[in-house]
């Protein structure tokens, strides 16, 4: 038996570098990239292109790096996909190579006809000589093997003299040399002739944006890259870098992947300024949330933050379910952004003062930055990893996510979100310490993956941190307005005044009718001018309530869709059946006529059986329609004298059907030694407690052990307060909530998530319950979060009755 060898076509070379380097563009930046592998501090592109004829340009690229052997060559260079870099994946200088395939050189292939190659390794006096003619490599029937290149030593080799001589129809590159004081005693230097592409002035620019933002910004580059252009010769030059000192909010994570899994966050505070706060804004600082550290004066003044987070309390929940350990799986990794306001909001109140007291910024110039360096990009080794972050690129899915909940910073506290042009970051991974993160085989971008898509929730909930820490402060300074305008204030004299007037013009009215003013109390008659304006006042007022009806309906409208999302998969079932049930049966029926016969029929024939059954499915059917549209009555939407032991037991039997199914004991402890009535909605006290329920039904589905399901709802008055304490024997809040657990009550908050991090809960339910309580002046707190939970509802008596 022999043993025969494989042989490869040399038309395989050409397959891989057209299908990796799928633009000349990509070809480039990738030569640019072993110019960084080869410890060069300098890497510099010219287009020799002035000539009319693309086979008569040439592209040079030069670097002052460590420079090639004859061995690197002939072992390295000149073998396809090797993994040298792979296994010797450090530099000298200690950067960790990008590259690791083996197949970069194809670079060349795609860009021009024919490839020339002048080296001089460090230590070293002779340099080498190599050069290949890509159009070997389509000759019909050849092996790889059979196409070679050629290679020349070259005795006490100038490497100088030799760029210089390369360039020397080209001053500017010569100037720039010398200006700069680069170091050519040794490198690499690379002619490629007979180019494939125009390389027109337009893609020349689209070059250099790429080139701007290939290496991560810093104040002192490790590695600098310039672009020239013979055609263009004053357009270009050497490549600035992002790094930028105008903006609002600057957030720089890192995580270290220690024994805590801790994220050290670090928040500088740019917006506001801090000169006007001390002069006019002083008083925000009395709210309860300025109060204290990191917003109180001391830390404003400081203008910086700092503090550090564990990685499951970005992603809350994910520890819940995550079977596969995927937090173990993220390597240590670093992540900065900018937030930079791009426009100039119109921000005075009704006393034609500031609301925020903002630095001033130009408009133009940050949105020409962000046009250019927007978006989050992530960097592999210092290297940037494509197509992240490119303009309208929202890998993030920000936009999706700000349209969501579209508020802004200074409304309700919670609810805001950043969009997508006001963010500029950067995403430092390594090859080394995030092995989970592969590239895809074109070279574009990181494999989807379990592991890529938890990293994506981590990257949302570090932003988040930045989002919570200015909604705080800009919504502290709204509610600041508020108070000074009293508005409310003048609303409220408004709808009295307008009562009276109105009040005092139906008693002139009645004593007209009546024709007994004398002998009733003299009331002044109102003037025509201050009914109308009474009367357009009280038709504002009621407009007003009829809205916050509209609201009430709407949070009903949301609590009915957790449940009907709860139950999704009981619904689903019982309509597949009720499709085909009734074809079904027709069909039996036809084929047993005769009852006598029916008796021997099995069961799942028989259609009385089956009957049976169908009835079942309607009582299920009728629990759940009525429910449903109870909820949706319209006495609920009205206001009246609410029974809170008769709620309790309606509520209770609504329920009961569903509880017994899901073996769920429900209690309620009626402490209370009279009849307690609330002036509210019925509507709102659904929403409250079908909110909290669907979530212990929840609850007790995570609690794997053999428990007792039990719910139980005391209610007792300690005057003034009426106080329901509502508690579940379930698997309580998430563990990644235990520091702190109010954060529960923020809209868009959730535990529920599926292993990747991914929010799969709507993060309303419990925002709904704090709102309603808040609109009657009551308070929520939060009592046991291990051993199952427990809240408690603390409604003042006399104000809602």
């Amino acid at each position: 038996m022999s043993q025969i060898p494989f042989s490869v076509s040399a038309r395989t070379a050409q397959l891989i570098g057209q299908q990796n380097f799928s633009t000349a563009e990509g070809a480039v930046i990738e030569l640019v990239k072993n110019c960084y592998d080869a410890d060069a501090k300098n890497a510099i592109i010219l287009f020799d292109n002035l000539d009319q004829d693309p086979l008569n340009r040439a592209l040079f690229i030069f670097d002052n790096g460590d420079g090639m052997t004859e061995r690197i060559i002939l072992d390295h260079w000149m073998m396809i996909g090797t993994d040298n870099k792979e296994d010797d994946f450090e530099t000298g200088s200690g950067r960790i190579k990008t590259g690791a395939k083996g197949i970069g050189r194809f670079a060349l292939d795609r860009l021009g006809v024919t490839s020339e190659m002048f080296t001089l390794p460090k230590n070293e006096d002779n340099g080498y000589y190599w050069k290949v003619n890509w159009n070997d490599f389509k000759r019909k029937g050849i092996s790889i093997s059979e196409v070679t290149a050629t290679l020349e030593i070259l005795p006490e080799f100038d490497y100088k003299k030799k760029v210089f001589e390369l360039s020397d129809n080209f001053p500017q590159i010569q100037t720039f040399f010398s200006e700069k004081n680069i170091d050519l005693t040794k490198g690499t230097v690379i002619k490629i002739s007979g180019l494939k592409e125009q390389w027109t002035n337009e893609e020349i620019s689209s070059l250099f944006e790429s080139l701007e933002i290939l290496i991560p910004p810093r104040e002192q580059p490790i590695f600098n890259i310039s672009l020239f252009s013979k055609q263009s010769p004053n357009e270009y030059g050497e490549l600035s870098g992002v790094y930028y000192d105008d903006f609002d909010y600057k957030l720089s994570a890192e995580y270290l992947d220690n024994e805590t899994k801790s994220v050290v966050i670090s928040i500088e505070r740019n917006e506001l300024d801090i000169k006007k706060i001390e002069k006019e804004y002083m008083d925000v600082f009395s709210m309860p949330q300025m109060r204290n550290s990191p917003f109180d004066f001391e830390s404003f003044k400081k203008q910086k933050v700092e503090y550090s987070i564990r990685l499951n309390e970005l992603v809350k929940g994910q520890t819940d379910v995550d079977k596969s350990d995927l937090l173990n799986k993220i390597g240590k990794f670093g992540f900065a952004f900018y937030f930079l306001k791009n426009t100039k909001s119109d921000d005075k109140s009704e006393s034609n003062t500031q609301k925020y007291p903002y630095k001033e910024f130009n408009s133009a110039t940050r949105k020409a930055w962000l046009k250019k360096f927007g978006g989050v990009k992530i960097f592999r080794d210092d290297f940037r990893v494509r197509p992240y972050g490119e303009y309208g690129q929202d890998w993030l899915k920000l936009g999706e996510r700000q349209a969501q909940s579209p508020q802004g910073a200074g409304q309700r506290i919670g609810a805001y979100r950043i969009r997508p042009n006001q963010i500029s970051g950067t995403i430092n991974i390594s090859r080394i310490t995030n092995i989970s993160f592969q590239d895809k085989s074109g070279r574009e971008g990181i494999q989807e993956n379990e592991v890529f898509d938890l990293f994506k929730s981590l990257i949302l909930g570090i932003i988040s941190q930045f989002e919570k820490d200015r909604n705080i402060i800009m919504y502290s300074f709204s509610e600041l307005s508020k108070k000074r305008n009293a508005e409310d204030e003048a609303k409220r004299k408004a709808a009295e005044e307008a009562k009276r007037v109105l009040d005092d013009q139906r008693r002139v009215e009645q004593q007209d009718q009546n024709a007994s003013r004398s002998n009733s109390p003299n009331v002044s008659t109102p003037t025509e001018t201050e009914v109308t304006l009474a009367k357009g006042i009280q038709a504002q007022v009621e407009e007003i309530e009829e809205k916050d009806n509209e609201i009430r309906l709407l949070r009903s409208l949301s609590g009915t869709g957790l449940i009907v999302a709860s139950f999704a998969h009981e619904l689903r079932s019982i309509r597949t059946l009720l499709v085909s049930r009734t074809d079904d049966l027709k069909d039996v029926l036809h084929k047993h006529l005769v009852a006598k016969e029916i008796i021997k029929l099995p069961l799942e024939e028989n259609p009385f059986s089956m009957l049976n059954h169908m009835r079942e499915q309607d009582v299920q059917i009728k629990h759940w329609l009525d429910y449903s549209l109870s909820a949706l009555k319209k006495d609920k939407r009205t206001r009246s004298n609410l029974d809170i032991a008769e709620y309790f037991k309606s509520f209770k039997e609504n329920w009961d059907n569903a509880l017994k199914r899901r073996k769920v004991s429900f209690f309620i402890l009626n402490k209370l030694k009279r009849q307690i009535q609330i002036k509210a909605f019925a509507i709102d006290f659904d929403t409250l407690f079908n909110n909290l329920l669907i979530n212990s039904l929840d609850s007790f589905k995570r609690r794997k052990d053999n428990h007792i399901r039990q719910v139980t709802v005391s209610f007792e008055v300690d005057s003034p307060f009426l106080k329901i304490f509502f508690s579940d024997t379930g698997a309580g809040l998430s563990k990644d909530y235990i520091q702190k657990p109010e954060d529960i009550f923020l809209p868009f908050e959730t535990s529920k998530v599926d292993k990747r991090g991914n929010k799969i809960g709507t993060g309303l339910g419990m925002y709904l319950a704090k709102s309603i309580v808040e609109d009657y002046k009551g308070e929520i707190e939060i009592l046991e979060t291990t051993d199952g939970f427990k809240l408690g509802i603390y409604l003042p008596i006399e104000k809602n009755k």
